[in-house]
């Protein structure tokens, strides 16, 4: 049997949302910046943080690039990131595989002047050598314990850690 907890509601998700825009907008350089969201959960991330730093930074000249990891015909190209910042963003990171295919993926269009990873949630447990330099909340998980990201009209509604008995 496997019980549910709620770790954090639509109101948690958005002020640590805003918090991380902050720290984005903080660590702004003079370089380009490219966000990249991972698959559904991790675009629907990156729209929501960018909504955020347009409110701080009083423009909308921010959008965000979707690169779905596990359908790679379904992909647009990725931008050519020669010289310029890339923020990878996914809901959750666990063993660091997809950041890790992500990162491959995105050094293939060119050499960055930096690449960093931003999540929501970040259970530990790291198999490949990824941090999240950015990170919501950290939740180090215990081995067949589940967190999703619970997605409502592509909008982040709540993270729910699966316990089993």
């Amino acid at each position: 049997m496997q019980r549910q907890i709620i770790l954090m509601d639509k109101e948690r998700i958005q002020r640590s949302i805003k918090r991380l825009a902050i720290q984005v907008w903080e660590n702004l350089g003079e370089d380009e910046l490219i966000i990249v969201g991972l698959n559904e959960r991790g675009y629907a991330t990156a729209n929501m943080l960018v909504d955020a730093l347009h409110e701080i930074l009083g423009t909308k000249s921010l959008q965000v690039h979707k690169y779905d990891v596990k359908n790679l015909t379904h992909n647009k190209p990725l931008p050519v990131c020669t010289e310029k910042r890339v923020l990878i963003i996914d809901d959750v990171i666990f063993s660091g595989k997809t950041m890790f295919e992500a990162v491959s993926a995105i050094i293939s269009t060119g050499n960055p002047s930096k690449v960093e990873v931003l999540t929501l949630v970040d259970r530990g447990h790291r198999a490949y050598p990824i941090q999240s330099n950015l990170t919501g909340m950290n939740i180090p998980t215990k081995f067949g314990e589940h967190i999703e990201v619970m997605l409502q009209s592509e909008r982040l509604e709540q993270v729910v850690l699966f316990k089993n008995n």
